[in-house]
């Protein structure tokens, strides 16, 4: 497309009020009269009076200033105009381009999500039944993974990694639900929030205990609380799947301490703006095993480097 030059002719607008001291000097003498009024009942009519006064005073006032703008906007709502009918001839063919992008960008994530879905159902046999309710799930498939910038190694590895987290969920669901599973999986299914659905089990028992008559007798050892310290090792999958089993069990957890491994914080800048950098020379040695003495140092060489620059040496 050629090149579009647009020539306007724009010059600084004029807007004065010439007499503003006089008009300020004006009402403050006027307005003054009414600083200290105190009205009563008895001189209701005066206070309606004063106020239809100043009311008509500041309409007045008002009008002016809608009219001083109404002069002063005129030109440029008159460009205005003109631009957005030029603005309107391009949206014509825009919006029709833009239609035929979006269909193509929503062809290709549907052919992508069918990839993703054809490379899930060869990984998710561990879900067996439940595979294709996991992956239309809501708190499953990842919107991202369709992008073009999500490449098949880094979505792959999310779905593994969903995939073997969801497996884990569902079997301790099963196994520690009794009566509420199907309801409680079902739960879980809707969002895969294992926390959620914890507490969405917590409340169905909370229920069916309230529906039935309980009838007090002898102390029952299952309700008797007590507890175990323990020093649990396993890496952090295994300790996620650990507490989810402990919520849907109902099993209160304190965590006095913590023994994981934590990454590393990647320093993509420095925190200092200076360091010296030492290279050490030795006289080298094949080992005390062949008969060679220990190494011997035998230069240092160092630089300091100040805001990237090497300063001195």
């Amino acid at each position: 497309m050629d090149e579009l030059t647009i020539l306007t002719r724009q010059e600084p607008g004029i807007a004065e009020l010439n007499n503003f001291d006089e008009i300020k000097a004006f009402l403050s003498i006027r307005l003054n009269a009414y600083r200290n009024l105190a009205y009563s009942e008895d001189s209701l009519k005066t206070a309606k009076d004063d106020k239809a006064t100043l009311s008509k005073l500041k309409k007045a006032l008002d009008a002016r200033r809608k009219e001083i703008k109404a002069v002063y906007m005129e030109p440029y709502l008159q460009v205005e105009a003109q631009i957005k009918e030029l603005i309107s001839m391009i949206d014509e063919p825009l919006s029709a381009i833009d239609s035929f992008v979006k269909g193509m960008e929503a062809e290709e994530k549907r052919q992508k999500r069918e990839l993703v879905h054809s490379w899930y159902e060869r990984e998710a046999i561990s879900l067996g039944d439940l595979s294709e309710t996991v992956f239309n799930s809501p708190g499953f498939f990842d919107a991202k993974w369709l992008n073009k910038t999500c490449k098949a190694p880094e979505w792959q590895s999310a779905l593994k990694e969903k995939i073997s987290k969801c497996a884990a969920d569902i079997v301790s669901i099963q196994s520690f639900s009794g009566s509420h599973t199907a309801a409680v999986l079902n739960k879980y299914l809707e969002s895969m929030d294992i926390k959620a659905t914890a507490e969405y089990k917590k409340q169905l028992e909370e229920t069916a205990r309230l529906s039935e008559a309980v009838v007090e007798s002898a102390p029952d050892e299952d309700k008797i609380i007590g507890y175990k310290v323990l020093k649990v090792y396993g890496n952090q999958r295994q300790m996620e799947q650990l507490f989810d089993q402990f919520a849907l069990l109902n099993m209160e957890v304190d965590e006095l301490e913590d023994g994981m491994p934590k990454p590393m914080v990647e320093l993509l800048e420095p925190y200092f703006d200076s360091f010296v950098a030492f290279d050490i020379e030795t006289s080298g040695t094949f080992g005390a095993a062949n008969g060679d003495a220990p190494a011997e140092i035998t230069e240092i060489g160092a630089v300091k480097v100040l805001n990237g620059q090497v300063v001195r040496w």
